[in-house]
């Protein structure tokens, strides 16, 4: 487990510095998904930097409200941000609401933002990921990972024991499978996607997640459980179910309906006429 990362003297906390790299790439690759459906990066750019700095915000008042005799206390805990003192769905609404009031003010059309906004929440996840498998926030069960993943962690030896619970035994890096399928979904959809339908691109990488999600959520170890099955993969499999049926509902609508029997059972000739 690696909770600091050195840089020369100084020893940096991992979690908030890849937080930092993830927002930053998330960022980026939203200005890039942006692009693709002819949004102004700097429009862009802005959106998401105004929707994380209020997300913050409010993740961190709500924490604070929530453990007020605390913090009442000892004041000074109010600027101390360490992972957990965010409250997530708090953020998640103050950050949807700030980016909406922007679009709102500077007439911004806020359907192809979300599209792209979903891209860049796969890069930064993909980010946060990788910081929850160096950290050890995320352990996978007892297991052998396949292929090049076992040649990798024989090579880190010793630094990856630290991680592990048992004494010689290997677990599944789960939040590496999650990350690196992120980031396929992302590189994927922005070198292949077909971005004249922004909408169904969207539901598709969230469907391509969901997918992702019910495979690796597989080998997550001490997983909230419903019954005998693991929560996660219960809510994933509802999700790509439900988006793999509104895609298939609206295949036809976005190819364009054609009447059965070809335009020249419809009155259209070969000529056009």
């Amino acid at each position: 487990m690696y909770p600091s990362l050195p840089l020369g003297p100084l020893s940096l906390p991992t979690a908030q510095i890849l937080a930092i790299v993830a927002a930053w790439f998330g960022l980026s690759v939203m200005a890039r998904a942006g692009r693709r459906l002819q949004l102004d990066p700097d429009t862009v750019w802005n959106v998401g930097t105004i929707a994380l700095a209020a997300g913050v915000i409010v993740a961190r008042l709500s924490h604070v409200v929530q453990f007020w005799d605390v913090y009442r206390a000892e004041p000074l805990l109010l600027v101390s941000i360490r992972p957990g003192g965010l409250l997530l769905w708090p953020g998640v609404v103050g950050a949807l609401v700030a980016a909406y009031l922007y679009l709102v003010r500077m007439e911004v059309d806020p359907r192809p933002v979300g599209v792209a906004a979903v891209f860049g929440v796969l890069g930064g996840g993909a980010v946060l990921e990788i910081s929850n498998f160096l950290t050890g926030a995320v352990l996978g069960t007892t297991g052998v990972p396949p292929g090049g993943l076992s040649l990798v962690f024989g090579w880190m030896g010793s630094s990856y024991d630290a991680v592990l619970s048992e004494p010689a035994a290997v677990r599944h890096p789960v939040a590496l499978y999650r990350a690196t399928g992120m980031m396929l979904i992302v590189g994927g959809f922005l070198l292949w996607g077909n971005w004249a339908r922004p909408g169904r691109l969207a539901g598709q990488a969230v469907l391509a997640l969901a997918l992702l999600r019910l495979f690796t959520d597989g080998f997550a170890a001490d997983a909230r459980l419903l019954g005998s099955l693991r929560f996660s993969q219960v809510l994933a499999l509802f999700a790509a179910v439900g988006l793999a049926f509104m895609l298939a509902q609206t295949a036809d609508r976005d190819r364009g309906f054609q009447p059965a029997g070809g335009q020249e059972e419809n009155g259209v000739g070969a000529t056009g006429e």
